[in-house]
């Protein structure tokens, strides 16, 4: 019994500090544009998407963000979808959103005004690897929304016109140089591999008291 006690008691100990704050870290942040040339539409089906790297064991991304303008006054309160997919590569041994079956995560966010909008307060876990996360106007969303370009620290991007002409361009210093920030919380490997031991160690001491 006493064994049993000291384990639920470091089990709320490990609970109470995996439930304290940690501080998430930009793990993308192109900066912001500098607003000069011509912003890519980002409406009626149209989507814009740039590819990062995570090397972390264990990432929780917390917040997905891009440097958006109006295209007029009207826009606040419009919608947008923002996603992640995983990476594959094409026949030109470039590498692309799989956006056949690669859709990792997606949600609704709302425009609110000229500047960084998107989604925040996420835990979505990843893996280390290559990933891409895209800003889109699907059928349900709303937004007549420019996204600037010239952003001081670019990433590889992907653009897709409302057309059916799917194009991948990687940023070489042309106008697909759009705002982008990624942020993640880190998951430290120690704690989770104590965490699983903890936990199992626990529930193995219930099944030999039930099967007493």
């Amino acid at each position: 019994m006493k064994k049993l006690t000291s384990s639920l008691g470091l089990m709320a100990l490990l609970a109470l500090s995996l439930s304290a704050p940690v501080q998430a870290d930009l793990i993308v942040n192109t900066g912001t544009p500098n607003l000069t040339g011509s912003a890519l539409s980002l409406d009626n089906s149209q989507w814009l998407a740039a590819e990062f790297t995570t090397t972390a064991s264990a990432s929780q991304i917390d917040a997905l963000q891009a440097y958006i303008t109006a295209q007029d006054s009207n826009q606040a309160g419009t919608t947008f979808t923002v996603a992640l997919y995983g990476n594959t590569t094409n026949s030109a041994n470039k590498d692309i959103p799989d956006l056949a079956t690669g859709e990792l995560f997606s949600g609704q966010s709302t425009f609110n005004t000229d500047g960084w909008n998107g989604l925040q307060g996420l835990s979505v876990a990843l893996d280390p690897g290559t990933y891409w996360v895209a800003f889109e106007v699907r059928g349900t969303d709303s937004l007549a929304g420019l996204m600037p370009v010239y952003a001081p620290n670019p990433v590889q991007t992907a653009y897709n016109d409302n057309t059916a002409n799917f194009g991948y361009v990687p940023t070489t210093g042309t106008a697909y140089n759009f705002g982008v920030q990624v942020s993640a919380v880190p998951v430290p490997p120690a704690l989770w591999m104590f965490a699983t031991g903890l936990f199992a160690m626990v529930g193995r001491r219930f099944g030999k008291r039930k099967t007493a």
